[in-house]
């Protein structure tokens, strides 16, 4: 029987990913939890290939998107841009590298669980508020695998509809909220 510290407070989104892989593994049955432990990469080696890439994404993709779209001097608006563009760039060479169709390769792992909700906000806002899509000929793989990560039942019951999302990042984009320290323009 696990015994679950209830006073705990976890948060950032993937320590919690990997929080709840770690708690799935000690509470429930060994057949349960085989999904789970099939999202966690084996190796310590692929472990640390998909913290780098969640970090990666918290670090330069999060910043990089939450400017753009909260840019209100279209002067500015190719530079970011090309800034979000290369931060993307590091998860399209991902899946090239590793031959798809996920991040990490064949096997969706909480790499992947990690970067799709932000990865949807970000398909969806930018288009909706920047008219901005990613271009398909720098990026096939990368919305390739968003497009076979959304086709996943657990994506589909746990996504926002794209009216949400806008309903959503209206508010923030109206009030020029600083989103965190997301967004990064200089006032």
């Amino acid at each position: 029987m696990h015994n679950l510290e209830t006073n705990c407070v976890v948060y950032e989104s993937a320590i919690c990913d990997e929080y709840l892989c770690d708690v799935a593994d000690e509470i429930v049955s060994e057949e349960a939890s085989q999904e789970v432990r099939n999202i966690r990469p084996k190796s310590a080696t692929d472990r640390a290939k998909m913290r780098l890439l969640n970090d990666h994404y918290d670090s330069k993709v999060g910043p990089a998107q939450y400017t753009f779209l909260m840019n209100q001097d279209e002067s500015k608006d190719e530079e970011l841009k090309a800034e979000l563009e290369e931060a993307l760039l590091v998860l399209e060479n991902s899946i090239i590298s590793t031959g798809g169709p996920f991040l990490m390769g064949s096997s969706f792992t909480i790499a992947d669980a990690h970067a799709l909700p932000f990865f949807l906000r970000l398909y969806v806002s930018l288009k909706h508020f920047k008219s901005y899509e990613l271009p398909a000929d720098k990026f096939p793989m990368l919305l390739e695998w968003f497009a076979e990560c959304s086709k996943r039942p657990s994506s589909q019951a746990t996504s926002k509809s794209d009216e949400k999302i806008i309903e959503v990042y209206s508010k923030f984009v109206s009030n020029d909220y600083t989103f965190g320290g997301l967004n990064r323009n200089k006032k």
